[in-house]
């Protein structure tokens, strides 16, 4: 039986570990969106510092800014579609923990059988140990 519940546990480990490696990769892809999109913004600040300090209006600036207003939203959408996946997959870790702990106290109660049913064998062969004793000390002494 213990090999058994030594399987599933390594199983377990593995899957736990796994699923907080996605994790770790999703908060990574999170960040890296989160980055991006504060270098756009400091790309539109740069380039408002630039327009306003030029005495020539730039007509490219209104297209500069849209097309950043747009990569923006898209990072948005894309940072909404990671927190949804990130919490899913806070979910599964959460999940994948219960179940490697449910086999893990079953792995401790069959240790603690093991222990408690070899100690109540010693306790048979010292009982036994004991009993011989007397019986070979009542012989010598009748």
């Amino acid at each position: 039986m213990t090999k058994g519940i030594d399987g599933m546990i390594r199983l377990h480990k593995w899957q736990l570990d796994e699923k907080r490696r996605q994790l770790t990769e999703l908060e990574t892809m999170r960040d890296d969106l989160l980055a991006k999109k504060d270098q756009l913004a400091a790309q539109l600040v740069s380039e408002q510092e630039k327009v306003a300090s030029s005495q020539v209006v730039d007509i490219s600036y209104a297209n500069f800014a849209a097309a950043i207003t747009q990569r923006q939203e898209k990072l948005d959408e894309s940072l909404v579609e990671i927190e949804a996946s990130i919490e899913e997959m806070k979910d599964q870790v959460a999940e994948s923990f219960k179940e490697l702990k449910k086999y893990e106290v079953v792995e401790q109660r069959e240790r603690e059988r093991q222990r408690a049913k070899e100690n109540r064998r010693q306790q048979a062969e010292l009982d036994e140990l004991a009993i011989q004793m007397h019986r070979r000390n009542n012989m010598r002494a009748g």
